[in-house]
């Protein structure tokens, strides 16, 4: 018979920076980006900002990997320039309001940081929950992807990258990701360190 035995403050202690540990290292992707709090705000009032064109209405936003289709061709979209880091560098980028699964997408070609400093160009798509969203994940959290070639900012492989960011636009989790088409959210399915 084996005696079991319950684990002490100090076990306790340090199995739980571990753990912070390794979501710490999660957190950092091959792009450095973090949504600005501008962008981040937009959740609470998903409508067309100043300077919007374009405004019609579609079910879908992005292309190529970075492209959702919300099967529902009443939802808002439009574009307009927007500084979506808050880093001072505003892009043209198209807007869609899923008024169903209160999601906020946002996408755009736009100039990205990699982690380890070169720049690159890359397509970038943004969701943010909205309140009462459909996930029922805390309004104003969200992630973002961003397609990459093999080698671009180091990937590993030709895939959409990305993160997951809280209420803060602190990046959660990073690594390789995948779009679900039946929820239209996104899911890290390879945690990466770069």
């Amino acid at each position: 018979m084996t005696m079991r035995t319950k684990p002490s403050l100090l076990t306790t202690a340090l199995l739980l920076a571990g753990a912070g540990l390794a979501v710490g290292q999660s957190a950092i992707g091959p792009v450095i980006f973090q949504p600005g709090p501008d962008l981040q705000k937009r959740y609470a009032s998903p409508t067309p900002g100043p300077g919007a064109s374009g405004q019609t209405k579609q079910s879908i936003i992005g292309m190529g990997k970075t492209r959702i289709d919300t099967g529902d061709p009443r939802n808002p979209f439009w574009s307009e320039p927007n500084d979506l880091s808050g880093a001072g560098n505003t892009v043209n980028a198209d807007m869609l309001w899923d008024s169903s699964s209160k999601i906020f997408y946002v996408f755009a070609h736009t100039e990205l940081r990699c982690a380890h400093g070169k720049s690159t160009q890359a397509d970038l798509l943004i969701g943010l929950y909205g309140k009462k969203n459909i996930l029922s994940k805390t309004p104003g959290s969200g992630w973002w992807v961003v397609e990459l070639d093999q080698n671009q900012c180091q990937a590993p492989l030709p895939a959409l990258y990305g993160c997951k960011f809280d209420t803060y636009g602190n990046n959660l989790a990073c690594g390789r990701a995948e779009l679900d088409p039946r929820v239209n959210d996104m899911a890290i399915v390879e945690a990466t360190r770069f």
